[in-house]
Parts: structure tokens; C-alpha cells; sequence
């Protein structure tokens, strides 16, 4: 790792660490991803690019959307940039930027209450804003470099991963935010440098995370706040997104290096198929009416499965994003799917708006 910064001409840290892994991500993409996943053809692709919205002056990396269909808004963080950026959802139209954040990365809109929560890094907390003059309300410390989220809507319950290595610790945490109260409710400590994210399901026991150092994912007991077990995957390396269908019992894994698209059955851990996939994946969008997942990924490719049934999956194809795709969302109500894609060279930041097709799939 040293001797490529010093290649790179970079100094240490964690824009040195992400530089790097960008290199090893693309090395590998181009020499595995061309024998994987088919790339789709226009008669045949399972999406159809409708509209690029430019986002001028944002700069760095994205890393989750926030959807409120009911107002019509689309938020995505800008982990480096420090904003939360606004469109409209049903138009695409670049609406505005919400400032006061350190390093945002995910977050959930409530609307009992007129509240976005947005996991914010730089502060090591949850930030609070009123959605609609988004002015920030309230800052709820959570834990040490605030990420990923999962959030329970019966319970009001959010949860946080934080720690490990890029707070200098080693361990991580995940913080539980009463969110009715706006308050943390408690924390849970695991044994790990880097916690991905979570999934549940919603009123249930367990709590899945994805213990990325270890290719593992850490099962928890919500009501006493333990790690009660732990699956070491066998067929998947850099796990970081990860989806619970409920209904058949699977859990949905993207693993980075090599890309892979993987399934695990939730009850024991056993893995039950993997399909390669692009590099780079970090958001995972599950239909379980269409049977889709949406695989985004920094190699600037988004991968399309389909579920034939809870043990058997097919590629769809891939169609081409743009640079550090690495951040999309499915909104199925109005058949669309966006990635936010980064600034390159001399092409500003944009939105990719694509319509859901489902001719053949």
C-alpha cells in the first residue's frame, strides 16, 4: 500500500487508501469483468437511459440516496463535497444543495414527523433537519465516524455503524438512535476494523451486518444487543451492500474484489449462489415485484439480476454509467432507477435517470 501511494504521489490517510483501492478495483475489471456478466443489448437491456442531469461544482464521491415520494424529492449525500443535493423525482431537475454537514453518507426522511436523519462522519452523529426549510435542527451524537444506516419504522429505531479504521480504533460500533426522542438509545460493539452495511426487518429480532474485514456477516440480537453469529463467507471478498428479502429468507450480497452478486440463505448462512458481477459495487436495490436487484458499481457499469425463484438467479446484462457509478437507487412506483455519477476530468457531476424496462425480464 505504501509503495503505490508513493507511486501515485499521494500522501497517507484515507483519500491515499480509496485512490488506491480505485487502481486495484480497475486492474481487476479489466482483466475478469470482460468473460462475466453479459453486457446488454439496446433491443434486450433492462434499462433505458432517459436523462443526465449535471450537478456543476460538486465534487468527489456520492454515496446513498433518500427518497420522499410523497413531496417529490430525491436526496443523495456528497461524502466529500459535504451536501446533501435535491432533485425532483418524478422530472430529474436539480433542485438544490443542503450544506452544514462534515461528511454525509446515508439517512431516511420521516414523515410523521417532517424529519431527514443523515448519518454524518464529520461529526461522529446523526444530524437532524427540519425537511423543509432544511434548516439543522439537532445533532445526535451516534458514533465515532457515522456511516451506514438501517432504520426500523415499527420500532423507531435507526442504526449506525461507525469506528474501526478510519476512526483510528479497533473495533467498531453501531449506535441505535431512538428516533422518536431523538436520542441514542445504546450501542453495540463488534470485533472488526470496517462494518458495511446493515439489514432487518422491520418489528424482527436479528440485525445483519456486513463485517467487511473479515468476510463475514455478524448476526445480532436486537434485544440484547449481541453478536450471536458470525458467517465467514467463502465465495465473496469486500461484502459492502447487503439486502434481507424477508419474504424467502435470503439475504443479498455485493462483494467488491472480484465483483460478485451473491445470496445466502438468512437462517443458517449458507451460501447458495454467486454470479460475477462489475467491480466496485455499494448500493444493492431489491423489487420484489419485478424480482429485480440493481448492482451499481465504480467501474461505471450498473449489473441487472432477476430472481427465477429463492434459489435461482440470472443475469439480465449491464448497461454503461459513468465514472464512480458506485451509488444508485430503484424507485418503483414511478419505474426509475438513478445513479449519481462523479466528476471527471473536464464532465461535471451528473444524475443518470434511467426507465425501468421489462420487455424479455
Amino acid at each position: 500500500m505504501k509503495t503505490l501511494c508513493r507511486l501515485l504521489g499521494l500522501r497517507s490517510g484515507r483519500a491515499a487508501r480509496r485512490a488506491v483501492r480505485d487502481v486495484m478495483l480497475t486492474l481487476t475489471a479489466l482483466l475478469a469483468f470482460g468473460a462475466g456478466a453479459p453486457r446488454a443489448t439496446a433491443a434486450a437491456a433492462p434499462l433505458r437511459l432517459i436523462r443526465t442531469v449535471p450537478m456543476p461544482g460538486v465534487q468527489g464521491d456520492f454515496d446513498h440516496f433518500i427518497v420522499d415520494l410523497a413531496h417529490n424529492r430525491l436526496f443523495v449525500t456528497t461524502e466529500d463535497h459535504a451536501t446533501l443535493e435535491v432533485f425532483d423525482v418524478r422530472t430529474g431537475a436539480h433542485v438544490g444543495s443542503i450544506s452544514g454537514f462534515g461528511s454525509p453518507h446515508s439517512g431516511v426522511f420521516l414523515p410523521a414527523s417532517n424529519r431527514l436523519l443523515v448519518t454524518d462522519s464529520g461529526a461522529g452523529a446523526v444530524r437532524v433537519l427540519d425537511a423543509t426549510s432544511y434548516k439543522i435542527l439537532k445533532t445526535i451524537p451516534a458514533v465515532p465516524q457515522a456511516d451506514a444506516m438501517a432504520y426500523d419504522p415499527r420500532e423507531h429505531l435507526m442504526y449506525v455503524t461507525g469506528g474501526g479504521d478510519d476512526a483510528h480504533l479497533d473495533y467498531s460500533l453501531i449506535g441505535i438512535i431512538d428516533t422518536r426522542r431523538e436520542v441514542k438509545a445504546g450501542e453495540i460493539r463488534i470485533s472488526s476494523t470496517n462494518l458495511e452495511s446493515l439489514a432487518l426487518t422491520p418489528g424482527g429480532r436479528l440485525l445483519y451486518v456486513n463485517i467487511r474485514d473479515h468476510h463475514a456477516i455478524g448476526v445480532i440480537d436486537r434485544r440484547t444487543l449481541k453478536l450471536v453469529k458470525t458467517w465467514t463467507l467463502q465465495r465473496i471478498r469486500q461484502n459492502t451492500p447487503l439486502i434481507l428479502d424477508a419474504h424467502d429468507q435470503r439475504l443479498f450480497v455485493g462483494g467488491r474484489g472480484p465483483g460478485v452478486f451473491a445470496v445466502l440463505d438468512a437462517r443458517d448462512g449458507h451460501e447458495i449462489t454467486a454470479l460475477p458481477a462489475p467491480e466496485g459495487v455499494d448500493d444493492l436495490s431489491w423489487d420484489p415485484k419485478s424480482r429485480r436487484l440493481y448492482f451499481p458499481c465504480m467501474d461505471g457499469h450498473l449489473a441487472v439480476f432477476r430472481q427465477l425463484d429463492a434459489d435461482h438467479y440470472q443475469s439480465l446484462g449491464t448497461v454503461a454509467t459513468g465514472y464512480r457509478g458506485k451509488t444508485g437507487v430503484l424507485v418503483p412506483q414511478l419505474g426509475r432507477y438513478f445513479v449519481a455519477v462523479s466528476t471527471h476530468g473536464g464532465t461535471p457531476a451528473r444524475l443518470f435517470v434511467f426507465q425501468v424496462l421489462h420487455g424479455g425480464g
